[in-house]
């Protein structure tokens, strides 16, 4: 498959095997915060920034860049493949059906083989414990929204290519940019890109076909404009969600927690009952660890495959306190043999935790819909998404009652509870 020499994940032949570590071992090297082995650190991250036309990618990577260069990071900025082919004389809207399969065709092979350029690069210098940030303007699940389903999957099939894997396994968290055209019209322009001509309506459009292309992937982080009072607290937002999902500590003073993760009790749904947006369902065990450390963070692992799909997803969590208070998170990838390995690190205080996950956007915001499928709350409905509330008035840092109704989905009876540890699901897997 051509990801895989810069898909993000680690060989499989790097992994240590059972008889040469113990899973305690393996888990130690794995979450030392001083190796510099890019088999055992996530020193290497690839975030996607995409999104519709005018949504701010261009400033968003150049504010990223700068950040993390003065986080002593090593900093790659990976163009965008389109605007470099169609500045040569293609236009797109002049295609035939043929010449735009063999266009969105091309451009994912093109893209690919860049991106991987640098995901090389990256993983050089981490082995060198340089830590390295690959930013790229857009991924490769773009391609998929200019053109149908059954033509991209003949695509995929064609260049020997899993949906699964391209999406879910080579970015380590996706940000998707809510175009201008969407709250904030007045400053929609195609000025600063020549080879764009959308209008309002089309530029709406297709930011709800790039934003439905990545429906599925475990960091997708979405910044609309309607719940930002200027382009510099969208940029804020953009940052502080980088930050948040690859677990880099900044100054929170200066970009805020104004956006962190809702968890919402559900009542009275059932997943067959009718679902009014698109949506992707998936199966997900988790898996808590004995932290070699003892010093008092949550580590899981956690095996996610999509239904119908024998393509799976492994990755371990690692959650600690910050200097500020907040639950930190890092998460990296996994191997087949480090995941078989760190499952004989369970904790066995806590049972496996398995569900049936529905992830699907609604007013321009990400939402996970988990259904416990083991334990002691077999059946339990849980919500969550990431939600502002900078806006409203707030008590001891909780949300006032009622606050971003507009913003949940309303076909789903719902009760917040992000601030009752007993819903953690830390709390829910305990024996």
């Amino acid at each position: 498959m051509q990801p895989e020499n810069g898909d993000n994940g680690d060989d499989e032949s790097s992994a240590p095997t059972h008889g040469r570590w113990s899973s305690s071992a393996v888990l130690s090297d794995l979450i030392s915060p001083h190796s510099t082995d890019p088999k055992t650190t996530s020193t290497c991250k690839v975030v996607c920034l995409t999104g519709g036309p005018c949504g701010g990618k261009t400033s968003a990577l150049s504010i990223l860049s700068d950040l993390f260069r003065n986080l002593g990071w090593k900093v790659y900025r990976v163009p965008e493949t389109a605007t470099h082919l169609l500045s040569g004389g293609v236009v797109f809207s002049e295609l035939s059906p043929q010449q735009t399969y063999s266009f969105q065709k091309d451009l994912l092979t093109v893209m690919l083989s860049i991106e991987n350029t640098y995901i090389n690069l990256a993983k050089l210098n981490a082995k060198q414990g340089q830590k390295t940030i690959v930013i790229t303007d857009r991924g490769a699940m773009d391609p998929s929204a200019y053109i149908d389903r059954a033509s991209w999957l003949k695509i995929l099939a064609e260049l020997n290519l899993d949906e699964i894997s391209i999406r879910d396994h080579r970015y380590d968290c996706v940000v998707h940019l809510v175009t201008a055209a969407k709250g904030a019209e007045q400053f929609y322009t195609l000025s600063n890109n020549s080879v764009r001509s959308e209008g309002l309506e089309l530029a709406r459009h297709l930011d709800n076909l790039v934003m439905n292309a990545w429906l599925g992937h475990a960091s997708l982080q979405v910044i609309d404009n309607e719940s930002v009072p200027n382009f510099t607290a969208k940029c804020d937002r953009i940052v502080q969600a980088v930050l948040t999902r690859l677990g880099v500590v900044a100054d929170n003073e200066i970009y805020g927690r104004a956006v962190m993760k809702h968890k919402f009790v559900v009542r009275d749904f059932v997943l067959t009952n009718e679902f009014p947006v698109p949506f992707r369902d998936f199966e997900v065990e988790h898996i808590y660890l004995v932290n070699p450390t003892g010093d008092g963070s949550q580590i899981r692992i956690r095996r996610r495959s999509e239904q119908l799909s024998a393509e799976e997803h492994l990755s371990m969590t690692m959650r600690r306190v910050g200097p500020n208070g907040q639950m930190a998170e890092s998460r990296r990838n996994l191997t087949h043999r480090e995941y078989d390995i760190l499952r004989g690190q369970n904790d066995p205080t806590r049972s496996i935790v398995k569900k049936i996950r529905r992830c699907f956007l609604f007013n321009d915001r990400y939402f996970q819909l988990d259904v416990f499928q083991s334990t002691k709350h077999a059946g339990l409905m849980m919500l969550e998404g990431y939600l502002d509330y900078d806006s409203e008035e707030t008590t001891n840092g909780a949300p006032a009652p009622g606050v971003n109704q507009d913003r949940l989905p309303p076909w789903l009876q719902v009760e917040e509870v992000t601030k009752n540890k007993e819903y953690s699901m830390y709390e829910l897997a305990k024996i």
